[in-house]
């Protein structure tokens, strides 16, 4: 958080890209966790929307959820 300049209860937009297509998550607030630096968690199926439909594990077929590259975007 202090490396992007984010403080508790701040209000931020999520984004990934993937083949081109952007996805949005918006206004979600932030909440610090003891997780390693430049991770984020987030709420599922809130940020379901993130997760490309054509990233999936390739034998199970399942969205490929746990890993998504994302950027943040204080409102």
């Amino acid at each position: 958080m202090k490396l992007r300049s984010l403080e508790a209860h701040d209000v931020v937009n999520l984004k990934s890209e993937y083949n081109g297509v952007i996805r949005e998550a918006n206004n979600f607030k932030v909440v610090g966790y003891d997780i390693p630096k430049n991770c984020c968690a987030t709420y599922f199926p809130e940020t379901n929307v993130l997760v490309p439909l054509d990233s999936f594990a390739h034998t199970a077929k399942t969205p490929a959820s746990k890993s998504v590259k994302i950027t943040i975007e204080k409102v």
